[in-house]
């Protein structure tokens, strides 16, 4: 045993009692009715429509049409001093 300097010697700790866990619930191998009765729900549904759904409402972040074309100019438009520095270092004409 390891003793600290100023701190008093400790007394002999009385050992916890040891307590019998007994297995009152069943093994986790074993699948409740619960999760038997949504597995068998999920099965059931038609998992087509409910896929078909999902992608139905998917949003990208990306404008449409007129709005694409316009993002896409003021985005030349900024990148344009690097692409001429580009042009300038390399000494070839970028267009992308």
């Amino acid at each position: 045993m390891v003793s600290i300097n100023r701190l008093p010697p400790s007394i002999n700790p009385q050992p916890k009692p040891r307590v019998s866990k007994t297995p009152t619930s069943r093994p986790a191998t074993e699948p409740t009715p619960v999760s038997k009765a949504v597995t068998q729900s999920v099965r059931s549904a038609d998992h087509a429509a409910l896929l078909q759904e999902a992608h139905s409402h998917i949003q990208y972040d990306q404008p449409d049409g007129k709005h694409r074309e316009a993002v896409d100019s003021y985005l030349d438009v900024m990148h344009h001093n690097k692409r001429e520095a580009l042009s300038a270092m390399i000494g070839v004409d970028v267009y992308a």
